[in-house]
């Protein structure tokens, strides 16, 4: 693929909207599948609004029902443009940690992998992802959608994606290095804007390199639109531990409560 034509490729990294699972400040990965919530749709409605007026060939999303609800808003606005979904740009694998409250593990489990820069220690359980684990998988999916994009002479794709998916993708395209993934905290429905560079060898280890236009932006949506939530917060308000989220022997994803029901 000449350069010139990978470097013609913007892409917009677009965080999902608001979940249940999300508000209730509870760990939501690639197992857990919820759709977005009222204030998720209206998040994703202001994404869409933002891409009415610029161009977009391909919109692009992961596997989830909040990602392919997210970039189905987009789609609206661009009707005749090719919507696909790839199931390796889900979120990472939390095993344990999936439906529990982020107070359970989860906070110090991000501790060892954005302070300690433990990019290799896998999250608790069974079938569970380290950050390195998920950009092998996610990666190589990026750098084909690059190409792909590329070789159509589509230079504007929208993607959207997950939280901690997109900060490690960031941290491989721009900085070459896990270590920084960090510093790209995503809110929801954020939206970042990408410009590749290279792709394939020349790009290094991951693939795919890229400069940032615009990280983590939400200027797009007004402030009642928002999130509330953040697992930050969350270590000062800590009555969601009472409930967690698990998928029944249907599939169907639950709320259980760990104590009796708020009145």
């Amino acid at each position: 693929m000449p350069d010139a034509a990978v470097e013609q490729v913007t892409l917009y990294l677009i965080r999902h909207g608001e979940t249940e699972v999300n508000r209730r400040n509870c760990v939501q990965g690639k197992r857990i599948d919820p759709p977005l919530n009222e204030r998720g749709q209206q998040q994703a409605e202001c994404v869409g609004r933002h891409f009415q007026d610029i161009k977009v060939d391909w919109i692009v999303t992961s596997a989830a029902q909040r990602a392919i609800e997210t970039g189905t808003a987009v789609s609206t606005h661009h009707p005749g443009v090719p919507l696909a979904s790839f199931p390796a740009l889900n979120e990472l694998e939390f095993g344990d940690l999936e439906g529990r409250h982020v107070t359970t593990g989860y906070n110090d489990l991000v501790v060892k992998w954005d302070t300690d820069h433990c990019a290799d220690l896998a999250a608790p359980g069974a079938g569970s992802e380290s950050p390195t684990a998920c950009a092998q998988r996610a990666m190589p999916c990026i750098q084909d959608i690059a190409e792909a994009a590329a070789a159509k002479g589509w230079q504007h794709v929208c993607i959207v994606a997950h939280s901690r998916l997109i900060q490690i993708v960031l941290a491989a395209m721009l900085d070459g290095s896990l270590r920084t993934m960090g510093k790209y905290k995503q809110k929801k429905a954020a939206i970042n804007t990408i410009k590749v560079s290279a792709v394939g060898g020349a790009a290094g280890q991951w693939g795919v390199s890229a400069v940032a236009l615009k990280v983590n932006s939400v200027g797009h949506m007004p402030n009642d639109v928002l999130s509330r939530v953040s697992s930050a917060g969350a270590m000062a308000n800590r009555k969601d531990e009472l409930v967690c989220f698990e998928v029944d022997s249907s599939g169907v994803l639950v709320l259980r409560y760990l104590s009796a029901p708020p009145h």
